[in-house]
Parts: structure tokens; sequence; C-alpha cells
């Protein structure tokens, strides 16, 4: 069955429309007056710009090592979930190289960060939704380590809004514009709605005149769903410290990391992995880690212990002397 709308039905819909309005202006005029300024509202609180929420900093490993600055932002274009169980809509923009780092800007839905804020694990979901967003979108592997930066946005507050928008560069203001445009209804946009049959597609397009027409590159605006998401790759990130300890000349001796689990009761319910430069820990439902560590290390000397008492987890890796490159599961 197709179900794409051909001109003459959607210019029937659009003549249907305006027919109701003219009734509407003519048997109530108060109501009339009421729906417009109801629509006006909306569509000023639609056309709202992307507000930043938080920065997040973590590094692209793949293809180039490089600081990536993720911009969380709340929008109202970005559509709320229908339920808890339903897919969570995001808009990116596109990743921008800067002097700093790499910069991308997401966008979700007001409520959905509403949500979020306050709440550490409905917080690291977000980001990690993100972060896989970016891994897919853009083919790069990312650190799935990261902590939010001291400053709400990196970059200029109106590079976030152009690149989720897909603004091009304000062209300067000339005479040739009409000021009949700018001073145009609503009721008189709705009468300058033509319809374009394409060679190749059926589809109609609509194009609306306004008084600030804005142009969206293709391809720059997607909305993801969490369902197309791992389990594993919305697992919070627990609390952890990693440090290096010294001997008494001051060479690098063993590296350590504490890891904060509540709710884990012993070392058997983690699934811990260490090579020569990193190291993962999962906790099956609950937990996930992945850290590129500071020093090479021999991943057959190492140790994990686990204390009830403030259900902490110690891994002590020892440094190694010469490069090894197994993985060895814990």
């Amino acid at each position: 069955m197709n179900s794409k709308i051909t001109p003459n039905e959607l210019l029937a819909q659009v003549n249907q429309f305006w027919s109701m309005l003219d009734d509407m202006a003519e048997s109530s005029p108060e109501s009339y007056q009421k729906f417009i300024q109801r629509h006006m509202k909306d569509g000023k609180d639609f056309m709202k710009p992307p507000e930043p929420f938080l920065c997040v900093q973590t590094k692209i490993l793949y293809p180039e090592e490089k600081m990536l600055f993720i911009n969380i932002c709340e929008w109202k274009r970005v559509p709320a979930p229908q339920s808890d169980s339903h897919p969570v809509p995001l808009i990116a923009g596109k990743l921008e190289d800067t002097s700093e780092g790499t910069v991308i800007d997401i966008a979700y839905s007001p409520a959905v960060l509403k949500k979020a804020d306050g709440d550490q694990v409905e917080q690291d979901q977000l980001i990690r939704l993100a972060m896989k967003y970016i891994e897919q979108q853009n083919k790069v592997t990312l650190c799935h380590s990261y902590h939010i930066a001291p400053f709400r946005q990196k970059g200029t507050l109106q590079a976030l809004r152009n690149n989720l928008e897909g603004k091009p560069k304000k062209p300067e203001r000339t005479k040739s514009r009409s000021e009949n445009t700018v001073d145009m209804t609503l009721l008189e946009q709705l009468k300058t709605i033509s319809v374009k049959e394409e060679k190749e597609e059926l589809n109609p397009h609509i194009q609306l005149i306004e008084s600030n027409p804005k142009t969206v590159k293709a391809g720059l605006i997607e909305v993801i769903s969490s369902t197309e998401l791992k389990e594993e790759d919305l697992l919070a990130t627990p609390r952890h410290e990693l440090s290096v300890v010294n001997d008494q000349s001051g060479k690098p001796q063993k590296v350590t990391l504490t890891v904060t689990l509540h709710g884990v009761c012993s070392v058997s319910q983690c699934d811990l992995r260490v090579s020569k430069d990193d190291i993962m820990l999962e906790v099956p439902g609950k937990y996930r880690l992945c850290l590129d560590l500071p020093l090479l290390v021999n991943e057959d000397s190492t140790t994990a212990k686990y204390n009830r008492v403030n259900n902490t987890l110690t891994v002590t890796m020892s440094v190694a002397d010469s490069p090894a490159a197994k993985h060895q599961t814990i």
C-alpha cells in the first residue's frame, strides 16, 4: 500500500484548512483570534534556539587521537519519548575541528534533560547514548571514560546554534528584500504555499515564504533511538580512581585502580579484563568502565581484591619492564 500523499491531496487539505479559518473568522471572531494567537505562541516556542545543558570531555581514539568536547543541549524541536519504554530521540550537529580539539553538539528534549538533572544514572545513559551515536555516524572510536567540563559549552553559543539548526552564515541585509515579506501575516503566508512535484519522487515539496528563511543542509540533522544500542552501552560508569605508585627511587612500580561498586556482593560478579595498556571492568546489568592505563603493565601479575564493607574493588597492576600484548580475564 502506497501511503505517499499526492500534490492534489495536499492542496485539498490546505484548501480545507483555509476554509475552516474563513468560517471561524466569520462565525466566531473571538475564537479565531484565540486560535491564531495560540498557534503563533506555539510556533514562537518551537522556534526558540537550543540552549547548552552541559559539556562532556573525552577523546577520539581512532582514526586519530584527539580531544573531543560534546555539547549536550536542550531544544524544544526535539520530541520527548512517548514513554520510558520508547526510544529517546536526539538531534546532532557535525564534528567540528578547532585549535583545542573536536567539538560536536547533541540536543535532547527539555523533558528528557529535566529528568536527568540530578540523576547521575539517567545523565550517564544520555551521555553514553550520545557517544554511541557519534561512533556510529562518524565511524570513529571514542574513549569510554569521560568527565563533565567546568563550562556548559565549548565554543560560542552562536556556533552551537548554527551547527544544530544547519544555518549558513547570515547574509548582509540588502534593499532587494521586500518589506511585504517581513510584514506578512500567518494567513498571508498560508496563501503562498506552493506545491512542486519532483521528477524522481512522488513526495510533494512545500515551500513557505518566511521573513527569515533558513537552509538546512542535507544529512546534518539526524534522529536516532536508544533501541539501536546494546544494553552494555548504556551501563553506568562507577566512581573510580586510577593512580601510579612509585618506589623509593621515584621509579613507577605499580598502577592501582580503585572502583566503588554499590550493589555488588563479591568479585565473582565482576568481569575484569586487563591488557598491557588498558583495563575494562563490567558488572552485567549494572556498571561498565573502560580506561586507558598511564603506563604499560604486566597483566600476568595483576591482582584484584573486593572489600564488602565499603563495596570497593582494588585492582593492582605491576608496571611492565617490557611490552606485553596478551589479554587476560580474571
